[in-house]
Parts: structure tokens; sequence; C-alpha cells
């Protein structure tokens, strides 16, 4: 399913950009290792420009304009679109030690920043609202937001492998994870982890073999796991193939799977 903005749309947040106000005071954050984060409110305090520099990923000095969520205590998030999903890019919190910040990117741990005095002098409000608009033009930050359901496969099935991997290495067993992905809507793809779900069975199976030897030889037996998405939780075995129906809103999938295994 492709998705697209429309042209009224994309004028009308033109127009939101162009008529963006910033606060007099920017600040700038280390993370360390040359890692730096500046920040610039709007003068309603509703939105905020945030740029990350310094890192190897596809964020690395990109402008976005971040929607600011209230929290209550003066703690706050900064929110953007990213691949489809809603994400805070950084969190503002309190603490007995005073107020803290942490700068989240995806698929690494958040970093806590410092503030910097020496780097907040030199920042100009005006000049990150310049990058910003430049990049808006450009498409950029529109390109990271939207979702990007092969690159979503090819993370989603790459974590898979992984997990398949330790549970062949702990049952002494090839085991592999077959997912219809084409039985996967966007809406799926984008809400659930997809791998938490359908790699269950095969860490189960891990749990089991590696508490007792006669699982691995159970395992050995099975060539691997057939998952998908349907209305409950079934778990059956058809021609040395386990055959693995999730559902999101089902609990304690990893017992339930882990007591079929253990009664087969």
């Amino acid at each position: 399913m492709k998705q697209y903005v429309s042209l009224f749309a994309l004028s009308l947040f033109s127009l939101q950009v162009a008529a963006l106000e910033l606060a007099k005071h920017p600040q700038v954050f280390d993370a360390g290792q040359g890692v730096s984060l500046a920040l610039a409110p709007s003068a309603d305090g509703k939105q905020a420009l945030v740029q990350v520099r310094g890192i190897n990923h596809p964020l690395d000095e990109v402008v976005f304009l971040t929607d600011v969520r209230e929290l209550g205590n003066e703690q706050r998030d900064y929110g953007i679109r990213l691949d489809g999903r809603d994400y805070n890019l950084l969190n503002k919190r309190r603490a007995w030690s005073g107020e803290s910040y942490q700068l989240n990117l995806p698929n690494t741990q958040g970093f806590e920043l410092s503030y910097n005095e020496q780097k907040t002098a030199a920042l100009k409000s005006g000049d990150l609202l310049a990058v910003y608009q430049k990049q808006e033009k450009d498409g950029l930050q529109a390109r990271l937001a939207a979702f990007d359901r092969k690159k979503r496969v090819a993370d989603y099935s790459a974590s898979l492998q992984e997990m398949d991997g330790e549970a062949s290495k702990a049952c002494g067993a090839p085991l592999t994870t077959k997912v219809d992905w084409s039985a996967i809507s966007d809406e799926q793809l984008i809400g659930l982890s997809v791998p938490s779900y359908c790699g269950e069975v095969v860490n189960q199976m891990a749990y089991l073999c590696g508490k007792d030897d006669r699982y691995k030889a159970d395992a050995k037996t099975l060539k691997g796991v057939d998952c998908r998405f349907g209305d409950g939780l079934k778990l059956n075995e058809k021609d040395g193939q386990l055959l693995f129906t999730t559902h999101p809103d089902e609990a304690n999938q990893g017992d339930f799977i882990n007591a079929i295994l253990r009664n087969r």
C-alpha cells in the first residue's frame, strides 16, 4: 500500500513552518563521543526544532520539527514521525538530581545528554530554521517519516534469523521460522513487533533444549516453524513442521507454546 501526502496538506504544512516563531534561547547538549543535540523550542512551547550531529545514523544532521508533549512536572517528550510510527526522539525528565535529557535513536541505546554552554552560545536559531526549511523543501523529513515496508520486512527477517540461530545452537538442530509476509498488512508491520510473536516458538524450544537433552532429540525431528497471525493461539504439527498461529491480544503466549512443546 503506497502512502502519499496531498498537495493541500503539504501547502498547509509549509505555511505552518513559515509562520514558526522560535524562542530566544536555544540549547545544545553533548552525549559524548562527538555526539551533540541542538534544541530550539518554538515561542509557544508546543513544538521544537531538534538536530542530532555526530552519529553514524540516517538521522545525522537532520533537523526535525518535533511536537512537544507535556507530561507535567516540567517533563516532556519530543515526538516525530519515523518509518510510519510516532517516535519520541527526545525526553526531558525530572529526577532527584535535577532535570535530564535523553536522546533516543532507533536500534540503539539511549544517550544521556549534558548541557554545553559554549556550543549553546554559538547556536543561532535562525540558522537551524534555515537548514530545516531547506531539508523540508527537499523532502528529507517526509522520506524518513514514510513507512518503508521492504526495509521493515528485511529488519524483521534478520531478527528472526538471529533467533533461529540461537535456537539451532541450543538444540543442535537447524531450526527456521517462516512468515508469509504478504499475509501481514502494513498496519500490522507498523504496530506489531512480528519477531516477538513469531520467534517465540524457537525461543521456547531453545529454553527447553537448555534444560533437558531429550528435547534436543525432539528438535531433530522438526523442520521448522510456520507462523501467521489469526483469530487466536494455535500450535500444531504437520509433517515435521510446527504450524503456529498467533494473535496480539493473547496473553502468556510463551507459557502456551512451552506447554504444548513439552507434551508433544
